[in-house]
């Protein structure tokens, strides 16, 4: 009996040792395709909680917004700084330079310009808006939540996406004449009428495109 239980013995301690390697095998696949897939995110730009908002290069950069300056292999000059009052931020070594009312690209090659010009050879240079300096309208009457509406930092906002905002126009509401009041920059003011029924409804009629500032009023139904 001896010798079969030793053939047994072994069977079965080879039949682990398998089973071992198989796991083994099958464990290292999985983390080779789990390091695959982290090397895949990465490479795809898909990282969580990195820095920077998408933006296109046009948007225009004004006071209180957020900027990030990485310069490659100069971790010393990476700084992020908000755009001052007077439209300037303070950077390492170049000082103050002012950059509120460029696109990200004009101010991205200026800031190139300046550190390659006395202190840097050929610099690599990126700018990204980290906070966007908040825009809103004002619109009130007889709307469903008035309030305040942000602006979106990269494009206009149209009548419709702000009265979209504040949940439409309630059932005593008037929507063919809505008051756009709007401050000019010399600071006088002028009021605009809007016949927002027909923007909504006739295929000529084109959407009207607010500004900062703007407070949009709807008046109540004449019953």
């Amino acid at each position: 009996m001896k010798p079969y239980k030793s053939v047994i013995l072994l069977f079965a301690l080879g039949i682990a040792t398998l089973s071992a390697i198989a796991q083994e095998g099958q464990y290292s696949d999985a983390g080779s395709n789990s390091s695959s897939s982290g090397s895949s995110a990465a490479s795809s730009g898909s990282v969580v909680g990195g820095i920077g908002i998408v933006v296109g290069e046009n948007y225009v950069l004004k006071p209180s917004d957020v900027i990030s300056v990485e310069v490659y292999q100069e971790k010393d000059l990476n700084k992020e700084v908000r755009v001052e009052g007077d439209g300037s931020v303070a950077l390492a070594l170049v000082g103050k330079v002012k950059i509120a009312g460029m696109t990200v690209a004009e101010a991205q090659s200026l800031i190139t310009d300046l550190y390659n010009r006395d202190y840097l050879v050929d610099p690599q240079v990126s700018v990204l808006v980290t906070s966007f300096s908040a825009k809103f309208v004002r619109v009130l009457g007889s709307v469903n939540r008035a309030g305040v509406v942000q602006i979106p930092p990269d494009r206009d906002m149209t009548l419709t996406e702000a009265i979209a905002g504040v949940n439409g126009i309630s059932r005593l509401g008037n929507p063919k004449a809505i008051i756009i009041k709007r401050v000019n920059e010399d600071g006088t003011t002028r009021q605009l009428e809007v016949n927002f029924s027909r923007i909504l409804t006739s295929p000529d009629s084109k959407d009207v495109v607010l500004e900062e500032g703007d407070t949009i009023w709807v008046p109540e139904r004449i019953i």
